[in-house]
Formats: structure tokens, sequence, C-alpha cells
């Protein structure tokens, strides 16, 4: 089981649009037809969650290709405006990231899902759904 990727997410949210494999999915649980929703919402906000850190990746590429390259002293406008867009995209994941784990949380209360010690409600969904794909 390796890490949540963003076309794994992309696969099983199209896989989830349909409630009769969303059901399939969720037979472990007491109530899968509840579960429909914090299940869709858990995997919405994996894949938001997943673009943000990839936008993040590719901001930060830019910004140290040009860095690398540019003149000693002074930073032109073109890199202060990389770091500002670069402090965006974090901020942005960050957020993201924040809604995860609401999502997340939302869904093991729902669920009833078990938890182990030492691990979060984010670990545990993504394990999960690692194991789904």
């Amino acid at each position: 089981m390796g890490k949540l990727t963003l076309a794994g997410v992309d696969a099983l949210r199209s896989r989830f649009n349909d409630d009769a494999a969303c059901d399939g999915a969720l037979a472990a649980f007491a109530d899968p037809a509840a579960l429909r929703a914090p299940l869709r919402d858990l995997l919405d906000a994996e894949h938001r969650f997943l673009q943000a850190e990839d936008e993040v990746a590719q901001v930060a590429d830019v910004l140290r290709r040009d860095q690398k390259y540019a003149p000693v002293g002074r930073p032109s406008v073109h890199i202060v405006q990389l770091r500002k867009q670069q402090a965006a995209t974090r901020q942005a994941a960050l957020i993201a990231r924040q809604v995860v784990a609401q999502a997340a949380q939302t869904f093991v209360r729902v669920s009833g899902m078990t938890v182990k010690a030492k691990q979060s409600p984010s670990e545990a969904c993504a394990a999960w759904l690692g194991a789904l794909r």
C-alpha cells in the first residue's frame, strides 16, 4: 500500500460516483447509504489537497530553476512574483490539509472506523483509501 496519488484518488472518485460501487466499498460498515456523502467529501478533499501539493512542487521547481541563474544582488520582479506565488500555493496547501483533516474526522466519526493509537484520522482514512485501490 503506497501513498495516495492524484490519479488514484481520481479513479476512486469516478468509481464512487456510482451508488452501488460506493455501497460495495462501504459494506463493512453499518450503514453504507449514510456514508456515501462523507466518503465523497473525503475523496474531494484529498483530490484538492493532492492538487495543491502538486502546484507547490511545480512553483518550487520553477523558482529554484530561475533563482539558479539570477544575477547576484537585488531579486528581479519575476523572482519576487514567484516567491509570492509560492507563498500563496503553500497557504492553499495548508488550507487543503485542514479540509482533509476535517473530512477524515467526519468520516471516522460517522462510520465508526477504528483508528490505531498514535494515528490521525487522516492517516487512517488515507490507508483505508489506499487499500481500496
